[in-house]
């Protein structure tokens, strides 16, 4: 059996292909922090700290808390990264520091913009 011989033109096809799929995922990890940034800049334009209570520890691909606490008589739940190192368990309060105009944005003590 003989092997094909790659083409110069079929190499440049190659690496435009790959240059553009690194360019996509590049694009989208940039979107996805500048939206994330943008949500820090509410919570710290105009904020209140409150306690909550974990529901789940995540500390496989990412580590990550999920967390609940109540907003004037509202349930909020959701989850933030954890940049620090906690000993605190599932059902533990924590420190929540959250947006007075959407609280759906927040972040935790565990995380460094707190």
């Amino acid at each position: 059996m003989e092997k094909k011989k790659i083409s110069k033109k079929e190499y440049i096809q190659f690496s435009f292909v790959m240059i553009g799929i690194a360019s996509f995922f590049i694009t989208l990890i940039y979107l996805i922090s500048q939206k994330r940034g943008e949500e820090i800049q509410e919570i710290n334009n105009d904020f209140s700290i409150t306690n909550g209570v974990i529901t789940k520890i995540s500390l496989y691909k990412g580590h990550h808390i999920d967390v609940k606490f109540k907003v004037n008589n509202e349930l909020v739940t959701g989850s933030d990264g954890m940049q620090k190192s906690t000993n605190k368990n599932v059902g533990d309060s924590i420190q929540i520091k959250y947006s007075n105009k959407n609280p759906t944005n927040f972040i935790t003590e565990l995380n460094n913009s707190f």
